[in-house]
């Protein structure tokens, strides 16, 4: 439907899907396998549907988590809310590859979580400058002058 809505250009320049299901405290690695096979069917049949379309050179899907994860197993055979997480960038124009510093496994911070190795603000500055050629300070006051190389 939102690939419809792209090609009928309704101007639209941003736009939301979710897939619920993450908060998972056990059983992780059946639910997880699960949950991540079904994004990864849905990202492949997005980017399909768009290069049908005409205009996967125009659209970049970025896919997040609103939260992270403990690196620890919490006996149940799954994790609790942390600091952990990712950002992926799909589409023609992303420039493929991990754009931070790993954080690791063998120091985590103060409250034993993965250690923040990039900062939100930065990313979204990122996006909004070499993607959709807004500049950043407008949106994000105070943001520094850090980017990632997210676009080719």
């Amino acid at each position: 439907m939102l690939a419809r809505m792209l090609g009928a250009g309704f101007g639209r320049r941003i736009a939301a899907l979710s897939q619920g299901g993450y908060d998972t405290h056990s059983g992780q690695p059946t639910d997880h396998a699960e949950l991540l096979g079904s994004l990864s069917n849905s990202l492949v049949a997005w980017q399909a549907d768009l290069d049908a379309r005409g205009l996967s050179d125009r659209v970049m899907t970025v896919v997040w988590s609103e939260f992270g994860r403990r690196p620890e197993d919490n006996d149940s055979n799954g994790t609790d809310h942390g600091a952990g997480g990712l950002v992926m960038l799909v589409g023609n124009h992303a420039n493929g590859g991990i754009r931070s510093e790993f954080p690791g496994l063998a120091v985590l911070d103060e409250d034993d979580n993965l250690r923040v190795t990039t900062q939100f603000r930065t990313l979204y500055a990122s996006i909004l400058e070499g993607w959709m050629g807004v500049e950043a300070g407008r949106v994000l006051p105070g943001v520094g002058a850090a980017r990632i190389p997210l676009f080719k």
